[in-house]
């Protein structure tokens, strides 16, 4: 059965299978006045660093993934969501 839904904590990866992983490496809320926004590591048939902010939706493989928010991961940690559009 294919992820709809993923939720990383920083420094944490998901595998989607065949080989296609996402990493959380980077979490700003940007308490600045600017958007929140992350850095994301996608494996898929290369290998890609993606800076996104929320609503912003991204390949992997041959699936559409959209960053959805950040949000509280415990333990002073952030995380992120995101979920399967295509």
């Amino acid at each position: 059965m294919a992820l709809e839904k993923i939720g990383l904590q920083h420094g944490t990866q998901a595998h989607l299978g065949a080989g296609m992983k996402l990493g959380l490496v980077h979490v700003s809320e940007r308490r600045d006045g600017g958007p929140p926004e992350i850095v994301l590591f996608v494996k898929d048939s290369g290998e890609n660093e993606l800076t996104l902010h929320p609503g912003d939706t991204f390949p992997v493989g041959d699936q559409i993934w959209k960053f959805d928010n950040i949000r509280d991961a415990g333990g002073n940690r952030l995380g992120a969501s995101f979920s399967r559009v295509e």
